[in-house]
């Protein structure tokens, strides 16, 4: 897959979490399932997980015409672009998806609690279900931290923006 260095960075910079960018592997993946959506009206929504041994790197990305979950696994803690320019692993376990808006024919979200600091907004506190005809997508998977409660806010407001319903 080709992307030019102008769309890499706008994709560098969606698919990284504070303090740390994420590996190229995380950036093609991203590109994959964006497709040639305008990052402009992307709700992407970063994070990365790690164990004394793995870092796990996930993006949900809600686009005008799709929903996609990119997942990939290094077996190294804390494996970020930086340490990808000295030891460059190959990921250990990966997966991306992507399904068509038009395909959505519900979703359920709630409760929301007032944010840190910040009485007048809302964010989410649990998962938001999204249902395909043939099933439903949790997203994220487990629990929501109270950190991430924005980014969950983004994709349920881009999601909303995109159904027809």
């Amino acid at each position: 897959m080709e992307v030019d260095s102008t769309r890499w960075r706008q994709l560098q910079e969606l698919s990284s979490v504070k303090g740390r960018q994420a590996p190229k592997a995380v950036v093609v993946a991203l590109a994959s399932v964006a497709g040639d959506s305008d990052t402009d009206r992307m709700a992407v929504w970063p994070s990365m997980a790690t164990t004394a041994s793995t870092t796990t790197w996930s993006c949900w990305i809600v686009t005008e015409r799709s929903l996609g979950h990119v997942r990939i696994e290094y077996e190294k803690y804390l494996y970020d672009l930086g340490d990808e320019a000295v030891w460059e692993l190959a990921p250990s376990d990966w997966s991306a998806w992507v399904r068509p808006i038009a395909n959505v024919i519900g979703f359920r979200f709630g409760p929301f609690y007032p944010a840190h600091r910040q009485a007048t907004i809302f964010e989410p506190a649990e998962r938001v279900v999204v249902t395909f005809p043939d099933g439903d997508v949790n997203i994220p998977d487990g629990p929501v931290p109270v950190d991430q409660r924005a980014n969950l806010g983004r994709i349920i407001e881009a999601l909303r923006a995109a159904v027809n319903f």
